[in-house]
């Protein structure tokens, strides 16, 4: 019982900081949501997805000059227990990290020109650009400092500057839209000037944990890992975010345009369940790695993830074309419905990665991760180049989930011979079957009343969610949802 209780008490202490970080997360979705309006409105389909290329320039750009700097961090951070030998270390990572954004704005505002040419044929877009490269910079900085939070465990310093980020950079960018009347430049300023403010508050917070020296040796060990995440980094975007570049290529900006909504709202699983968890999980996973009932732990982890995920899944993807249509400005865009399920089942799995990735992350054999994703690149280049000339954006959907299935069953498969871990197949994949059948059906639900075609939906979802309770949870897990329950409603246990 003893065990048992202190796996519980972790999976809780998961648990619960994931809701304090999904906090921001869900007020950044709903923030985002707010924000879909006002681009669908002022932005055509095609400036949509002349935005939306912008934004992958930056990105891009951000995953190979972050140099690997935070995730080095991330897993050399627990083994020092000396408090200066450990300042040493985050100070390394400082160091390289302002080394990559200082060149990543250098080469912005060097090969703006060149990249709007070769992305739209015309050097209209070459600030914009330069100024998303200067944005991504400060993001993968602000991306450090955030870290040093978590692993202090100061939750409400990350969420109330989660919030002020988002209001801030909602504010600015509705001011140069609506007022200013600056275009595509709008949420480019905006994203600029709050992670600018966010990055100096950043600092004097984090600003304790740096000294001027650095360490040779973590500067070795450090490169050497965060080498090999800008390679991982690199080749993840490159399948992600390959499929924009074949639509623009062989349909048109404006089916880029309606393919990045529906990618927009299918991320929302990201900042609803995976970023906050992964926030959290990170540190916890190094913390407890040494403890004789992880095996259970991380077994457990696995499928109360994918309980949630695949619940938060379901839900946004019966309801996709109800969502869009709401948020949509014009009616060209309420075709990226379509998208949604697609995208969301494909992230929820390949967040799971970050769970069944223990044996290579454990091993710092991160280079298995390299071959994968490059591999999955390749997949993706060959499945883009067949598949999107011929049906459009839809098989680019298609092959995103191709891809975030080919790199999870990879990783499961290298990563539990280097560290077995009997995880829960039988309920992972009652649950997976469970929820593709109910976002199918959602599918196809056509009714003329559209209050009949919400019930009938809101029915689906109650189904999944009973049928998940009586058959798919233990006996075990039904009493502590019910004392739970009794406690938070009645005060008591």
């Amino acid at each position: 019982m003893a065990e048992e209780k202190k796996i519980f008490q972790k999976i809780k202490e998961a648990g619960s900081h994931s809701m304090i970080y999904g906090l921001g997360s869900v007020l950044q979705t709903l923030t985002g949501f707010v924000l879909i309006p006002l681009y669908t409105r002022y932005y055509t389909t095609d400036i949509y997805g002349v935005l939306a290329l912008v934004t992958i320039s930056g990105t891009l750009a951000g995953s190979i000059f972050y140099l690997g700097a935070s995730s080095a961090l991330a897993r050399s951070y627990y083994d020092y227990d000396d408090p200066e030998e450990r300042k040493r270390v985050v100070s390394t990572s400082l160091y390289i990290t302002l080394f990559g954004a200082i060149l990543q704005v250098i080469l912005g505002f060097s090969l703006g020109g060149f990249l709007s040419e070769w992305l739209f044929k015309s050097y209209a877009y070459r600030l914009h650009i330069a100024l998303m490269l200067t944005s991504s910079a400060f993001t993968f900085i602000n991306t450090l400092f955030y870290m040093l939070l978590r692993f202090q465990r100061l939750s409400k310093y990350v969420i109330i500057l989660n919030i002020v980020s988002l209001l801030l950079s909602s504010l600015l960018i509705v001011f140069f839209l609506v007022w200013a009347k600056l275009g595509v430049l709008a949420p480019i300023l905006g994203g600029l000037l709050s992670q600018t403010i966010v990055c100096g508050v950043l600092f004097l917070l984090v600003r304790k944990n740096f000294v001027m020296g650095y360490s040779d040796k973590e500067l070795k060990i450090q490169i050497l890992f965060g080498l090999q995440s800008v390679i991982i980094a690199l080749a993840y975007y490159s399948f992600d975010w390959l499929n924009r570049f074949f639509i623009n290529k062989y349909c048109s900006l404006s089916e880029v345009g309606i393919y990045s909504l529906g990618y927009q709202i299918g991320m929302s699983i990201n900042i609803l369940l995976i970023f906050p968890f992964c926030q959290i999980w990170a540190p916890m996973r190094m913390q407890y790695r040494n403890d004789h009932n992880a095996d259970e732990f991380y077994k457990k982890i696995l499928t109360y993830y994918f309980m949630i995920g695949l619940t938060i899944t379901a839900s946004i993807s019966v309801f996709a074309r109800e969502i869009i249509t709401l948020l949509a400005g014009h009616k060209e865009y309420v075709d990226a419905f379509r998208v949604v399920p697609f995208v969301m089942l494909g992230m929820l799995i390949y967040g799971a990665v970050n769970i069944i990735d223990s044996g290579i992350y454990f091993s710092r054999k991160v280079i298995y991760h390299a071959y994968i994703f490059w591999f999955t690149s390749l997949v993706s280049l060959i499945l883009n180049y067949l598949l999107v000339p011929r049906f459009g954006y839809l098989a680019a959907a298609f092959v995103i989930l191709v891809c975030y299935c080919t790199v999870a069953m990879l990783v499961f498969m290298i990563s539990n011979r280097l560290y077995a871990i009997p995880y829960e197949g039988k309920r992972l994949a009652a649950l997976m079957g469970l929820s593709i059948a109910v976002i199918v059906a959602g599918s196809m639900v056509s009714l003329p009343s559209l209050v009949s075609v919400i019930v009938l939906k809101l029915c689906l979802m109650t189904f999944m969610c009973i049928v998940i309770y009586t058959l798919i949870l233990y006996r075990e897990e039904k009493d502590k949802i019910h004392m739970v329950f009794r406690r938070v409603c009645f005060g008591t246990n």
